[in-house]
């Protein structure tokens, strides 16, 4: 497997799940020869809870986050390295920026990876800290 390249923010999933804008720039990803975006371990925990809350159907759900976690993504984890950028980048924002995004944003540092997401509180991140492409 080569250097994971981008990582992706749980709202890229859930606009290339949901057909929104953005959704053709994640799937270029997967086209991407034997990579896989990289997704950060927190993002497990907030696309289930988020495709359950918009999918009606249980089971549909579940299977979307599988194949999402699954053969698509490589998880990466979340350790003290991550967790002191993670600090650093909350501090480095002007604006409030929720803790697990702020996860999200240091896993993709930490990894060298470009930060993929549609969160307009992400984009408000300094440029130096993180390299991101807003969906």
């Amino acid at each position: 497997m080569s250097k994971i390249t981008h990582v992706l923010d749980t709202s890229a999933l859930l606009a290339h799940y949901f057909d929104e804008p953005g959704a053709e720039l994640v799937q270029q990803l997967w086209a991407l020869r034997g990579q896989k975006p990289g997704i950060s371990a927190v993002t497990v925990t907030e696309l289930r809870g988020r495709l359950g809350q918009e999918i009606e159907d249980s089971k549909e759900a579940e299977n979307a986050a599988d194949a999402y976690l699954g053969d698509l993504t490589v998880c990466l984890p979340v350790d003290r390295a991550v967790a002191e950028l993670a600090w650093q980048i909350r501090t480095a924002t002007p604006q409030r920026l929720p803790l697990v995004d702020a996860l999200i944003a240091a896993t993709a540092r930490a990894a060298g990876a470009i930060l993929v997401h549609k969160d307009p509180h992400m984009a408000r991140i300094p440029a130096e800290l993180v390299d991101q492409v807003a969906l």
